[in-house]
């Protein structure tokens, strides 16, 4: 399958977040529920170990977010992302209401109703492959240029560099590249201005 067309929303849809470096899951969560004007809560939980990290549920209230407690940061935050990656399509939700809503809320969760509700749960292959890709796309914009070059560029080599900068990864217009200039500028008029 031709996943050119995924890319392309994907990136469409991530191009209109507003994604901050350094880069906070928590509160990314919070500004994407301010910007929909309903809450989105993260849950940490441990999980059934068969290969389930996380899930979105949607109550009448509130979306959840549970996402599995005994593992790294990083991944934790990816885990989040994906889900709020399947939010942010436009996918379908795992609905959970009554006893079973309760029970998710709760720390000491029945790892049988845990399954049962995880097992509820199917997306199609490419709406997992378009949540991973979203998932994927914000941590690589909230990663791009977080720490400060520990080189400099000759200034008869700005040039090139800027064109292999260019050539090598999309950035945000306006963003500033190594040398301080401008992403959106461009790199033949920059030309002797090192």
């Amino acid at each position: 399958m031709r996943d050119g067309p995924l890319r392309r929303r994907c990136e469409a849809l991530v191009d209109a977040l507003e994604i901050t470096v350094p880069f906070d899951a928590a509160a990314f969560c919070e500004r994407v529920a301010a910007d929909r004007g309903r809450p989105i809560r993260r849950l940490p939980r441990e999980l059934p170990g068969d290969g389930l990290f996380g899930m979105w549920v949607a109550t009448t209230d509130e979306d959840l977010i549970v996402y599995e407690s005994r593992t790294s940061r990083p991944h934790q935050d990816h885990i989040i992302l994906h889900e709020l990656g399947h939010l942010l399509c436009g996918h379908q939700a795992t609905p959970v209401t009554g006893r079973e809503g309760t029970l998710l809320l709760l720390p000491d969760l029945d790892p049988a109703m845990v399954e049962r509700v995880l097992g509820r749960t199917h997306y199609s292959a490419v709406e997992e492959r378009e949540a991973e890709l979203v998932a994927s796309l914000i941590l690589q914009r909230a990663s791009r240029w977080s720490l400060p070059p520990s080189w400099s560029v000759p200034p008869d080599a700005v040039a090139v560099v800027q064109r292999m900068e260019h050539s090598m990864m999309r950035r945000e217009p306006g963003a500033v590249t190594s040398r301080g200039s401008r992403a959106d500028t461009d790199p033949e008029q920059v030309v002797g201005d090192g």
